[in-house]
């Protein structure tokens, strides 16, 4: 993943961040702190903790019960929720992905997609 932010900003992010889930700041909160849009789905903070965790090996979850929210991960049960909660989400963004292919292929006159069915272990 390119580099989009500065050490400064991901600085700012980590300042900015509560420890543990309790201590969970939303979205738009954590967009407003750090000077970022607080409309839509805050897409600018959404890239910049994408970059910390993929780049840097920040441990940054979400939440989001309450209070939900980004957070920094202090322990293995909150790492293994979050976790979980990521493959939940892959799992449906895989099941919706799947019957578009199949609704796709099953349209007559047309031709197939040359997209192939996932299998999540």
């Amino acid at each position: 993943m390119p580099i989009n932010f500065t050490q400064q900003q991901r600085q700012a992010l980590l300042a900015a961040l509560g420890n543990g889930r309790p201590n969970a700041i939303g979205a738009r909160r954590l967009a407003q702190i750090l000077g970022y849009p607080t409309g839509g789905n805050q897409v600018r903070l959404r890239t910049l903790i994408k970059e910390c965790i993929e780049n840097d090996n920040d441990l940054i979850g979400a939440t989001t019960g309450r209070p939900a929210g980004f957070f920094i991960i202090t322990n293995t049960n909150e790492l293994e929720a979050y976790l979980d909660s990521l493959e939940n989400r892959t799992r449906s963004d895989n099941d919706r992905r799947t019957a578009l292919i199949i609704s796709w292929n099953n349209q007559p006159n047309i031709p197939n997609t040359i997209q192939q069915i996932l299998t999540i272990q």
